[in-house]
Order: structure tokens, then sequence, then C-alpha cells
């Protein structure tokens, strides 16, 4: 059995559903202020814009916030290595 990687899509079956779909996602993963409004929303997405410019595809956003995360994960690791093994050698 063959286990593709293909994300899950949501069903949505009309656009107003989409946009509700969206609008509640956005809300959930907006937890810097308790009640986010579309000024949150608007804020956010000005921000994205001008650090990857208006025309970048979500994708290419999504990637390179991943790769930077990844890229602090590990440094955190190696920095926890190194700590332990310093510890080790006293």
């Amino acid at each position: 059995m063959q286990v593709q990687n293909q994300p899950i899509q949501p069903s949505y079956s009309d656009d107003l559903t989409r946009s509700i779909g969206a609008l509640q996602y956005l809300q959930v993963m907006i937890t810097v202020q308790h009640d986010p409004t579309l000024t949150t929303v608007a804020k956010f997405v000005e921000s994205m814009q001008c650090e990857f410019g208006a025309e970048e595809t979500l994708e290419n956003v999504i990637q390179t916030l991943v790769a930077r995360h990844l890229t602090v994960q590990l440094a955190q690791r190696r920095r926890s290595r190194s700590l332990v093994a310093a510890e080790v050698e006293r």
C-alpha cells in the first residue's frame, strides 16, 4: 500500500463557505490579540507583503518561513549539545 504525500484539502461547497473557513483559520492562527479584527489580518498580510513582495506566492512564503524555523531549531539544538558536551567535560 502506497501512501501519497498530498495534503488533505478542506471541502467547501462555495465561495462563501471558503471565505468563512479562511477567516476562521486566520482567527485561530493570529493569537497575538485576544479578539483579532480584519485590521489585525490586514496588518499581518501587509507585513508579509513588505518582506516578500505583494506578488510572491503563498507556497514560496511558507517554504521560506519553514526554512527559517528549521534553521533556528537546528541552531538551538547545536547550542544545547555544546552545553551538554561542556558539562560532561568538566
